[in-house]
């Protein structure tokens, strides 16, 4: 009887902590989704505020009331008609998509140079790469702009391409990737005799597509969103960017058509979604390309 009396205790003991294990677990879940919508909601809030005003006329703005009363599409035609918003739209373009194929293509020479080729300097050459990085780019403004302006690149895609080319932190991630490839397969090539670019070309950049569709999508960001270096190098409105433009039109030529803040919110919108949609559509190849390239922590 007491043997019976115990089991029964042990089982009624078992599905009470069973029952506390489960509540904690609901818990720990309530909490976490809850903390996550939170911060998401606080993320998406700018941004649905900037749209919403965008599409508000001048007069219900001061206002301040969070949806638009009598929606309206005349902020976008503003934009579009009063300023040549069109040409720096083709101008951040242009200028993104060669800064993003120069810096896939010079950070993964690097990066494959540095983990597989053995030469005298080496880790010091990787090291002095690495230390670029804590240099702020407010200290390169001065010998970028005189060394554009001796090579007569101010106003030109050149002088706002070239400084971002290539990047430590891109050089780092393809150097990563390429350690974690195995030295077997590059041997078994070359007793193929295939060249070393011919290796670069068929077997590391294929090995490596992780890494650089997240190296990519970071390089497009950057870039897209640059202000100050354009803001330097350029001062010909044909040239500007659209971050320039934006700035420029707020207190230029144009302050007397751009003092309506549902302008500014049309521009600032237009100008936004682009990189806004390749976040949500890319954000899971910018994680993996991360995970893949060994950076751990």
């Amino acid at each position: 009887m007491i043997t019976k009396n115990n089991a029964e205790s042990g089982k009624t003991f078992s599905k009470v902590l069973s029952w506390k294990t489960k509540n904690q677990r609901i818990s720990t879940k309530v909490l976490s989704y809850g903390w996550i919508i939170f911060i998401a909601l606080t993320t998406i809030l700018p941004f649905l505020w900037m749209i919403l005003n965008s599409l508000k006329p001048r007069t219900e703005i001061a206002y301040y009331s969070f949806l638009p009363q009598n929606p309206t599409f005349g902020n976008y035609v503003k934009i579009l008609t009063n300023f040549p918003f069109g040409r720096w739209y083709l101008n951040t373009i242009f200028v993104t998509v060669l800064s993003v194929v120069s810096t896939l293509f010079f950070c993964s020479l690097a990066g494959f140079a540095l983990a597989k080729y053995h030469f005298p300097g080496r880790d010091v050459i990787f090291i002095f790469i690495l230390a670029t990085v804590m240099v702020p780019v407010e200290m390169l403004i001065i010998p970028w702009y005189v060394s554009a302006f001796r090579l007569n690149l101010t106003n030109t895609y050149a002088g706002l391409i070239i400084p971002g080319m290539i990047n430590a932190f891109g050089v780092f991630i393809m150097r990563q990737a390429v350690l974690n490839i195995p030295e077997d397969l590059l041997d078994a090539a070359r007793v193929d005799g295939m060249s070393e670019f011919g290796i670069y070309l068929k077997i590391i950049l294929p090995l490596l597509s992780g890494q650089l569709s997240a190296l990519a999508i970071l390089t497009a960001l950057s870039t897209w969103n640059n202000f100050l270096w354009p803001l330097i190098v350029t001062n010909q409105t044909d040239m500007f960017t659209l971050q320039v433009g934006i700035s420029m039109a707020t207190q230029g030529e144009y302050q007397d058509t751009m003092r309506d803040w549902g302008t500014i919110m049309a521009a600032t919108t237009v100008a936004s979604l682009p990189m806004l949609i390749l976040v949500i559509f890319a954000q899971k190849y910018i994680v993996k390309g991360i995970a893949m390239s060994g950076i751990k922590g």
